[in-house]
């Protein structure tokens, strides 16, 4: 995997969050969260050079050839002005917003499909969202699978889009219903992170995914950092000369 190189200029930091799951519970909490989480960019912008947006932004997100969810414009819209005054925003798909084509990256985010390596300022990193890593959840692989899948895709875009997003947004609600995996798959992801220290060092690896918020050690050089998860808490990763630093964002 190449390492994309960034050099943060003077006094700029590169922030780091996700899971906002825009559109859960109701439509009135996700405006509720997506006013915070816009606040929330209004007081970092003056410090960012890069922003990594970990995944799961929306709950379901689905592109079709033409058409586009309206919903969640207000932050859209502030990303792009973020994007226009000279912030590097970066997008790694998460398991309910993997169904993109190529809107994200008309308005200038840099979209990614997976995990990705980066050097900041000579700190050597991994960055993704954090679903399917590691051994185990096999179920879950397999359907990921599917939904990835080109055929899969075309047959659910033959879909009128107003059912296609009142369907999607059935399933992804309803989904959270069920067991909650939260420490199993923080864990996961962890081991997995380890695993990929004994072959190649980091001096980070930054996940979200898990909605456990977390800073556990792999190594005396290696830390593992989740960003949690913008429901009922509001956290983020920091990083500016050589220190990554955990916070939340109060109102």
């Amino acid at each position: 995997m190449e390492r994309i190189q960034i050099k943060l200029e003077k006094n700029k930091k590169a922030y780091f969050a996700g899971d906002f799951h825009f559109g859960i519970p109701n439509d009135e909490e996700s405006t509720r969260r997506e006013k915070k989480v816009i606040e929330w960019l209004e007081s970092i912008e003056n410090h960012a050079q890069e922003l990594f947006l970990l995944g799961d932004i929306f709950d379901f997100w689905f592109e079709y050839k033409h058409v586009v969810p309206k919903n969640y414009f207000n932050f859209l819209s502030k990303i792009s002005r973020m994007i226009d005054n000279g912030i590097n925003v970066h997008f790694f798909k998460g398991n309910h917003d993997m169904w993109t084509i190529d809107y994200f990256e008309k308005i200038g985010l840099k979209v990614y499909n997976d995990y990705q390596s980066f050097n900041i300022d000579k700190q050597n990193i991994i960055v993704g969202h954090g679903d399917g890593l590691g051994k185990g959840d096999s179920g879950y692989k397999i359907i990921k699978s599917i939904f990835k899948n080109k055929i899969s895709q075309f047959l659910f875009r033959m879909l009128h889009p107003d059912l296609g997003m009142k369907l999607g947004m059935h399933l992804s609600r309803s989904n959270k219903n069920r067991e909650d995996h939260t420490d199993i798959n923080n864990e996961r992801i962890y081991r997995f992170c380890k695993e990929y220290n004994n072959k190649e060092i980091n001096d980070a690896y930054i996940f979200g995914h898990s909605h456990k918020v977390s800073e556990k050690e792999i190594s005396e050089l290696s830390t593992y950092f989740n960003t949690g998860e913008w429901i009922s808490q509001s956290n983020y990763l920091v990083y500016k000369s050589g220190k990554f630093n955990l916070k939340n964002f109060k109102d």
